[in-house]
């Protein structure tokens, strides 16, 4: 206690005492005041009455089809105003600030408090959706606005080789396809035979390789090819134009008959097509009096002709149809008369 006591009085008389606490700072004055409020009244108004700045320069939106658009209109000093995208195609208003003036819930604005930008956003692009958007705002001297064009991409699948591909019975089969104006590779490429999936026909021979990429290519491979092979093959990936090819395999001579069929019939001019077959004859005076025409004799409840058939119906080939015949059937009311008796 008493060595307590000795280091606060040697600190007493050293001048360690604690420092005194700084006096608060002066209030502003009225006239400080009043200069800050009306500094910031001249912004706020300012900013109120200053126009809203657009870049009007027109913009290119590629989008692969299926994928996500975003169309941008970046608006400076917008204040309370409201943009407005519209569809130039048509004139429809989409949106008006963030209301949706669409039932198309594909479509939707996008804005971030603070930001300029306001984001057309479209979901899953359809042809159809390709076309000239434009973001609108008004302002005290007009109208401002910013074009923005979507071209919708649609990417395409190619087979190499002929449409036709002719093997012989035992060789492997080697198709190769290419998708190309692809922005974002396809995950996956199936490939058909005869409108049936075979990616996975591993224990048939069926291999397939695909390598994704700017141009993407997938290779389908068979071995031991046999004439159940025949047939129709299809490359196709999602929100692709699908491609088709034509396989056939056949023995040896088979393979010969058939192309020295064609290069015979190749030369030759092609046969002419037979002459349109004349109308068929009728009796219209037949048709009028409630009658049927069949085989170009007139039949007339209720004494009907030998032979008559004229409960026949009017496609079959043994029934003549007269051209009076349809507007006499919409006009009459038929009475009196078996409905199995008349040619309809």
């Amino acid at each position: 206690m008493a060595a307590l006591l000795a280091l606060l009085l040697l600190g007493a008389a050293r001048g360690d005492a604690p420092a005194s606490p700084a006096p608060p700072a002066a209030a502003p004055t009225e006239a400080e005041g009043e200069a800050a409020w009306r500094e910031l009244w001249a912004g706020a108004l300012d900013a109120l009455h200053r126009e809203p700045s657009l870049n009007s320069t027109p913009e290119d939106v590629p989008v692969q089809l299926g994928g996500v658009a975003f169309l941008h209109c970046p608006v400076r000093d917008l204040g309370e105003r409201g943009i407005s995208w519209v569809r130039r195609r048509d004139w429809h208003i989409i949106s008006s600030g963030l209301f949706m003036y669409t039932n198309d819930e594909r479509f939707q604005v996008l804005h971030s408090e603070g930001s300029d930008d306001w984001i057309l956003q479209i979901k899953y692009v359809q042809k159809r959706d390709n076309g000239t958007y434009e973001c609108q705002v008004s302002t005290g001297s007009g109208v401002l606005s910013r074009q923005v064009a979507l071209h919708i991409v649609v990417p395409e699948a190619f087979i190499l080789g002929a449409d036709e591909h002719h093997v012989d019975a035992g060789s492997d089969i080697s198709l190769v396809c290419i998708i190309e104006k692809s922005p974002v590779p396809p995950q996956y490429v199936f490939w058909y035979h005869n409108a049936r999936m075979i990616n996975y026909d591993a224990a048939r021979g069926v291999a397939v390789r695909t390598e994704r990429g700017g141009k993407t290519q997938s290779t389908l491979a068979i071995r031991r090819a046999a004439p159940r092979h025949s047939g129709n093959y299809t490359c196709r990936a999602a929100d692709t134009e699908p491609a088709s090819i034509l396989v056939y395999v056949s023995e040896g001579s088979d393979k010969m008959a058939a192309t020295l069929s064609r290069s015979s019939a190749a030369p030759g001019p092609r046969p002419r097509a037979p002459p349109p077959a004349p109308p068929p004859r009728c009796c219209p005076r037949c048709c009028w009096a409630r009658c049927c025409c069949w085989r170009w004799t007139c039949c007339c409840p209720p004494a009907w002709p030998p032979g008559c058939r004229c409960d026949e119906h009017p496609h079959s080939p043994h029934t003549a149809r007269c051209r009076e015949w349809q507007p006499w059937r919409e006009n009459t009311i038929l009475l009196n008369y078996p409905r199995e008796n008349f040619d309809y």
